[in-house]
């Protein structure tokens, strides 16, 4: 048994800020209350109450810190936590699929990571079953390594009851009672360029999202700048010439780039993409350093995406479809395994991650009749805004009658890229939306498959077809529309136990034979 262990002091900085980035918005609102006249008490209330707060934030954060602590025993890792109450929590060996590390701006200083705990069956899908805030590189390095070593002994024992791990001298780098094993070959798949780098942010509209943060920032916070001189500025600018205003709004977007470009490269700054035996290991990140491991078994499928920008240039994203975990991308349900890759090489990489997948762009494509399909349903939703906002803002209103022609484009687009295809116990399925999507998934991954078909499609002997993996909590559905209603009826015999199969063969066999005699 190891001695009980406590996580950095720093844990309680850190735990510190994390509670003042959840409670931002009211803390703000309580600041700005009763902004009246400051000779009363009253005046001074949310000053003293704010201050009150975060004492009783930091308070807590400096209990928790001291009633956390961890160790190994009995081939398991055992925290006990809890503020109030004390709870426990014991995570054996086998379980643990993988040791997620970040280095945030306050680790880096005291060499120091965060770790997240992934297991199989984790209570949350999208949460780690454990997490460790701040503890020394070294503990992390040895904790990684007596993991694996004893999931390693399980596997060739195939059971855990003469496990023996020696986890008395659990003390960092040194004194483990583990014996040295020859570390596990790594090899370098994927290291994203400056190039890509600066196309991804270029072509992820990452310039829009910084010039709306802007415009919201400036909504909210009217009162505290003046609007109106500003305003006043910018018409004496555009009347003093047409040339200057123009220079002045490429400048503004130059500098919305330039930002846009700073965010991308803090996020995916030295991203690597490493194969250690069965596992991913995705580093990235300038601030704060992420290293995510990701066994190939969690893998529920593969996701191609290529925006409209994208597609001409020949770039693609590349994104995992996975079994939930803390691994996930916050604003998705699945995990950047290249963010940004010429099409050529995508192939390549992939065939040495999953060499069981096919990864052919061969299609069976939608029928030629569903075109009216695709056009009539895009152009009438259109239509619904077209036509109000040319009435009520005539004459300029009338410049939205210029959509019609890109939604019969987008539309045709649509209707080019519809397809799927099944090569053995593989389905492939390419559908649009604003971004173009391919999706390989095997058949024991496949949670669901449906056909849909409406009154219209019936009419036109059409069907759609949707397929659901495990992702996240609800799961990831793809859907192409107006396919051929036999094609879907394939593709469903085909995800059909074969069983089942054959149970209705012997069916058809016996009402054949009952109708010869």
């Amino acid at each position: 048994m190891s001695e009980q262990k406590r996580l950095h002091p720093i844990s309680t900085i850190i735990n510190f800020i994390k509670h003042l980035k959840d409670a931002v918005i009211p803390l703000v609102i309580l600041l700005f209350l009763n902004r009246g006249e400051q000779d009363s008490f009253w005046a001074y209330l949310p000053l003293i109450s704010l201050g009150v707060v975060l004492l009783v934030v930091l308070g807590a954060g400096i209990l928790k810190w001291l009633r956390f602590t961890y160790r190994l025993e009995q081939e398991e890792l055992r925290i006990e936590y809890g503020l109030f109450v004390k709870k426990k929590r014991y995570i054996p060996f086998e379980r643990i699929q993988s040791l997620n590390y970040s280095e945030g701006i306050f680790h880096r200083p005291f060499n120091l990571v965060k770790i997240k705990v992934e297991t199989a069956g984790s209570s949350s899908s999208m949460e780690s079953e454990a997490e460790l805030t701040a503890i020394t590189k070294e503990e992390a390095n040895e904790l990684n390594r007596i993991i694996a070593q004893a999931k390693k002994r399980l596997k060739e024992k195939g059971t855990g009851s003469n496990l023996e791990i020696d986890t008395d001298d659990f003390d960092g780098a040194e004194g483990l009672g583990v014996i040295e094993e020859e570390a596990p070959q790594e090899k370098i798949l994927y290291r994203m360029s400056i190039k890509d780098l600066l196309v991804m942010a270029t072509t992820s509209g990452g310039a829009g999202v910084v010039i709306s943060g802007v415009l919201i920032f400036l909504l909210q916070f009217g009162d505290l700048i003046p609007i109106e001189a500003v305003i006043d500025e910018l018409v004496e600018v555009v009347q003093a010439g047409l040339v200057l205003a123009v220079i002045l709004v490429f400048i503004g977007l130059v500098i919305a780039w330039i930002i846009a470009v700073a965010m991308t490269l803090l996020r995916y700054a030295d991203f690597t993409v490493k194969l250690v035996e069965k596992d991913l290991i995705i580093t990235r990140g300038l601030l704060e350093k992420r290293q995510t491991t990701i066994p190939l078994n969690r893998i529920q499928g593969i996701r191609f995406n290529q925006n409209i920008v994208r597609e001409p240039l020949k770039y693609i994203t590349v994104t995992i479809e996975s079994a939930g975990g803390s691994a996930l991308e916050k604003d998705s349900n699945t995990i950047s395994l290249l963010p940004m890759i010429r099409t050529a090489d995508v192939n390549g990489i992939l065939e040495e991650i999953l060499p069981e997948y096919e990864w052919s762009m061969e299609f069976k494509g939608a029928p030629k009749r569903s075109i009216f399909r695709y056009m009539f349903w895009n152009l009438l939703f259109i239509s619904l805004v077209i036509a109000p906002v040319s009435y009520f803002f005539y004459p300029f209103g009338l410049l939205t009658l210029l959509l019609y022609p890109m939604i019969a484009i987008f539309s045709w687009l649509q209707y080019k890229t519809a397809g799927y295809r099944i090569s053995g116990d593989q389905l492939t399925m390419r559908y649009r939306g604003i971004v173009r999507h391919t999706v390989f998934m095997k058949k024991k991954r496949i949670q669901s498959l449906e056909l849909k078909e409406t009154w219209f499609q019936k009419k036109g002997r059409l069907a759609t077809l949707s397929a659901t993996i495990k992702s996240y909590i609800a799961g990831s559905t793809s859907t192409v529309p107006h396919l051929e209603v036999e094609d879907v009826e394939k593709v469903l015999e085909w995800y059909r136990p074969e069983g089942q199969k054959i149970t209705e063969k012997k069916k058809q066999l016996s009402t054949i034979s009952t109708i010869v005699e």
